[in-house]
């Protein structure tokens, strides 16, 4: 597939004209908008990196030694040695002399469930994307907002040899994705101009920044017809059907699911998928 192109520095973002709402959630959304790999003060890499190796397991789904995990990731095979020691001496990580590999321990899957009982805990939002990632054999997401960006939290990855392949991590332009359409499509119209006014106070270009009214006109399909189709959008020849998830309480930011794959696909099969995600959605995740 072709290589997204790391994002630009971000500029400080101008305050002058902006209401007060809008000047708080500054500081909030700068930290959100920062690339992964920038504005990283080196007091605070290594915590960065400890998430790193997470989503390294979360994606692979078995051991690997710190030779495997030091080459994936680009770290120095000694600092990530002396990180993973600390990570099994604190419970994190399991240790296996024999074969000199490490794996998560179960405290790792204990962290996070008691944010989104309901969907992770007893497994509905899993189920579903297993579900579509069978039906579909698709590359499978589930994103959400965060802060002025679109971003997937978990991916199951497809097994055919012609496929998208997306990290769990992975940022997408709020405005300028088929996911953040989807994420868009359940604010407001009033909501969604505060945002844009926000994103285009980053934006020096003029050419770059977003078009209020273009948008809302997209946002107008994706509520018409239930689903966002994003070709070639954010990577050349591929692309995502999108789909806002149904509200649950325990979840306090709204999320959305996409079956990602190439344009090709996505053409001749934009309808069967958007129905295929529609009865699994109405399956998996209905009281």
């Amino acid at each position: 597939m072709a290589v997204v192109k790391r994002n630009e520095p971000v500029r400080p973002a101008p305050t002058r004209g902006l209401t007060p709402e809008l000047r708080r959630d500054i500081p909030k959304v700068t930290q959100s908008l920062v690339p992964p790999d920038q504005k990283i003060d080196n007091t605070v890499k290594s915590a960065k990196r400890v998430f790193e190796v997470l989503e390294f397991f979360e994606e692979h789904q078995s051991a690997a030694s710190v030779i495997d995990v030091a080459a994936a990731l680009h770290f120095p095979q000694s600092s990530t040695s002396a990180l993973m020691r600390t990570m099994t001496a604190l419970g994190y990580l399991h240790y296996d002399a024999g074969r000199r590999t490490y794996i998560p321990t179960a405290r790792i899957s204990m962290l996070g469930h008691w944010l989104s009982p309901v969907l992770f805990r007893r497994g509905r939002l899993i189920n579903l994307m297993e579900d579509l990632s069978a039906r579909t054999g698709e590359t499978v997401m589930v994103g959400l907002r965060n802060g002025l960006a679109a971003q997937y939290i978990h991916v199951i990855q497809s097994k055919v040899p012609m496929r998208l392949h997306v990290r769990s991590g992975t940022l997408r332009p709020l405005a300028k994705s088929g996911l953040g359409y989807a994420l868009l499509s359940r604010y407001s119209n009033k909501e969604v101009r505060r945002l844009v006014k926000l994103l285009n106070s980053y934006e020096t270009h003029p050419e770059k920044q977003v078009d209020v009214k273009a948008l809302l006109v997209e946002l107008g399909k994706v509520r018409k017809q239930g689903h966002a189709l994003s070709l070639s959008l954010v990577t050349p020849g591929a692309g995502v059907v999108a789909m806002a998830l149904p509200r649950v309480a325990e979840s306090s930011e709204p999320l959305a699911i996409c079956v990602a794959g190439l344009t090709d696909a996505l053409v001749s099969q934009e309808k069967a998928f958007a129905a295929v995600m529609r009865d699994a959605i109405k399956f998996h995740l209905s009281d």
